[in-house]
């Protein structure tokens, strides 16, 4: 097992377990000990599984370090046409969004842009 995901492993299960007394010292209404329960369990789901998925092999080489490039390149272009839309929608009077909204918008098109090209340029096999 690579030091890297043993050291995920470890650490999501020491914030797991470290955000149960938290969590129930607060009834349950703590945000703090739900916080560290999702990044514990996060830690920890993400070293079991890059484990199982690449093992000792290397997680990445330079095809998948293009596609993942080239993935994040075009959710910014698609988050920057977003963010130009929202803008053009509001000075039309056509959508008022606040602030708050506007961000959590736009950071949701930027992250599922992003997540899905990668998975699109993973499955074509190769950026041209």
């Amino acid at each position: 097992m690579k030091t890297r995901n043993l050291y995920r492993i470890v650490v999501g299960a020491l914030i797991t377990i470290s955000s149960i007394p938290i969590f129930v010292m607060n009834k349950g209404d703590g945000i703090i000990g739900t916080l560290l329960l999702c990044a514990g369990l996060a830690f920890l789901i993400t070293g079991i599984l890059r484990h199982r998925r690449y093992g000792d092999d290397p997680e990445s080489d330079e095809r998948s370090k293009k596609i993942g490039a080239y993935g994040i390149t075009y959710a910014w272009l698609t988050g920057l046409f977003f963010m130009t839309a929202l803008f053009w929608l509001d000075s039309a009077g056509i959508l008022t969004l606040s602030t708050q909204y506007a961000l959590a918008a736009s950071i949701l098109v930027l992250t599922l842009s992003a997540v899905l090209y990668q998975a699109w340029l993973f499955r074509k096999g190769d950026v041209e």
